[in-house]
């Protein structure tokens, strides 16, 4: 739970990172969010994003300088293509370019096998890839924290199997430090891979020691050619995106 609101525009931008383990070094992706309704007081307000969906919460006052997100990996059918899964800090407002994430891509290979890769990436510098080993039914923990504007560690475990990878990044772009974001994308923007994507422990550290989980967080749903392909729901510190069957 937040213990105060936060002033959010209704225009925003997100650098969303897309579920490709051969997307280009230093490619940037701002997918614009807009806030199109409220649904109701108690549900908190739903916008809509072209790229991702997930929840994010934004701090004016800055200092979100830890994040942390659990993700249980599935696997896809052949045909069916991939996606990404990620927790970021400045992955809303992208101050002054530069954003800390780390996630997961899942995708099927050549021989219709799912395959499993870590990455992380501190805004445009990136992505690096962590040669963790993960296979279906793992669950990655995977945090982030920013030591500094400038400097930041990357901490992937898999939780089945104990291996971990700590990766520390430096940037000359500062960080803000004002939202942290529990996401999920496709693979090149195409159909959804899942049917449920579930992502549990999502917490955040604030200023003076607050602690945010996802429970009344901003809802981003997922917009494909005029309509909405994802549903999300929030509840304490678990994330749950659902695609949306016609």
């Amino acid at each position: 739970m937040r213990l105060n609101s936060a002033l959010i525009s209704i225009f925003l931008s997100v650098s969303a990172v897309l579920s490709n383990p051969l997307r280009k070094k230093g490619q940037p992706w701002f997918p614009s969010v807009m806030l199109e309704s409220t649904n109701g007081a108690s549900d908190g307000p739903y916008y809509y994003s072209p790229k991702f969906s997930g929840a994010f919460r934004e701090e004016t006052d800055g200092h979100l300088t830890f994040a942390t997100a659990t993700f249980n990996t599935i696997a896809l059918s052949a045909g069916q293509h991939g996606y990404t899964s990620w927790v970021g800090i400045d992955s809303i407002n992208t101050c002054n370019d530069s954003w800390l994430a780390v996630g997961i891509d899942t995708f099927v290979t050549d021989n219709s096998e799912t395959s499993y890769t870590a990455w992380y990436e501190w805004g445009g510098d990136g992505p690096y890839y962590s040669d963790v080993t993960i296979t279906p039914k793992d669950v990655i923990r995977a945090s982030i924290t920013a030591l500094s504007a400038t400097s930041g560690v990357f901490i992937i475990k898999n939780l089945n199997n104990g291996q971990t990878n700590v990766h520390y990044l430096n940037s000359t772009r500062p960080l803000c430090e004002r939202d942290v974001t529990w996401g999920v994308a496709p693979y090149h923007n195409e159909s959804i891979a899942f049917d449920t994507v579930t992502i549990t422990n999502a917490m955040a550290y604030g200023p003076s020691g607050i602690i945010y989980d996802a429970e009344g967080a901003n809802k981003a749903c997922l917009k494909q050619d005029n309509k909405v392909v994802t549903s999300i729901e929030t509840a304490g510190s678990t994330v749950t995106i659902q695609h949306v069957h016609e």
